[in-house]
């Protein structure tokens, strides 16, 4: 994931401290604001709320479809993720990455039964107790984020799946569990659509990834299509390699295909906020698809005003009658 820009310090702040300062970064073991026991559950889902709805790209805008207990769930678990991922990735973390991870596991495994000092875990523990939300896949999530800190490089599809499968399907099926979705078959669908979601994100930011030294197009792929990483490396990408990105698109593209059926088997408000999220996964990906051998140097991004002539179009290509 991209690192997020603050757009407003108000809910950083516990409450009685308005004067501190925003840290650089969401959280950290040496900063004493988060260490002292001064935030009330309303100031710790503002923060979590605050966070979520700070990153532009996940257009947390259908959130607003629902109760607002359901909203603070779903930030508070957003807001888990979103740090314990820049934990992993972001440099000013460097040298302490896993013990910021092990200390945010400490966190999560007491604050549904005991009284936590960060707003993250004080806004989870309540939406955990509410929701009955299992812990497990918050386990998982931070997995995978360990795996980030070692891992730079894939051997196989499979492999990259698996990664998957920690790193993205256990957000999706928390959120049906807020949403009080439990029919069969619906976790399936929806681990496809967050599986491609994630790969997409793999896909866009390969510039970004290159950069740490890190590739998460499988090397079976690479050698596949007789591509170097060195290619990626050095920024030189040449035509076998703009065919690889097509390639990695259209199997991404296909997950899209199979999850599709979760948008038509829940109800409102759910299906609404799914088909969103959707419908922007695959938005992302045929711009992938159409930067090619370019992805190297360029990463598109989908801001709010392509997003809305995506929900347009496919609106008007249901009325016309063609294919979504």
């Amino acid at each position: 994931m991209e690192a997020g820009t603050y757009t407003s310090d108000s809910y950083l702040r516990p409450e009685g401290d308005a004067s501190h300062a925003p840290p650089t970064a969401p959280w950290s073991l040496e900063d004493p604001v988060y260490r002292r026991r001064r935030w009330s559950l309303a100031a710790a889902n503002r923060y979590c709320l605050g966070l979520t709805n700070s990153h532009y790209e996940n257009f947390p805008v259908a959130m607003s479809l629902f109760s607002k207990q359901q909203q603070e769930a779903l930030a508070a678990i957003y807001a888990f993720a979103r740090t314990a991922d820049d934990f992993a990735d972001e440099d000013h973390f460097e040298g302490m990455r896993e013990r910021l991870l092990d200390e945010w596991e400490r966190q999560l495994e007491v604050c549904r039964d005991t009284e936590v000092g960060h707003p993250v875990f004080i806004a989870l523990g309540n939406s955990m107790r509410r929701f009955e939300l299992p812990i497990e896949p918050f386990f998982d999530l931070l997995d995978a984020f360990r795996q980030d800190c070692r891992q730079r490089r894939y051997e196989t599809f499979s492999e990259l799946l698996d990664y998957c499968r920690r790193s993205a399907n256990p957000v999706g099926r928390l959120v049906l569990n807020v949403l009080g979705l439990s029919e069969p078959g619906l976790a399936k669908w929806s681990d496809s659509i967050c599986t491609a979601l994630q790969l997409t994100n793999h896909w866009q930011d390969i510039s970004v990834d290159t950069r740490r030294n890190r590739i998460y197009i499988p090397r079976e792929d690479l050698d596949r299509f007789r591509v170097h990483e060195s290619t990626l490396l050095t920024g030189n990408p040449s035509r076998l390699f703009g065919d690889l990105v097509v390639f990695e698109a259209n199997r991404t593209r296909e997950l899209f295909r199979q999850g599709r059926r979760l948008l038509i088997n829940t109800g409102f408000p759910g299906n609404v906020y799914f088909t969103a999220v959707w419908m922007g996964g695959r938005a992302v990906l045929r711009m992938v698809r159409r930067t090619g051998k370019s992805i190297i140097h360029e990463r598109p991004v989908l801001n709010a005003y392509l997003f809305a002539r995506t929900l347009v179009g496919a609106g008007l290509s249901r009325l016309t009658g063609s294919a979504a």
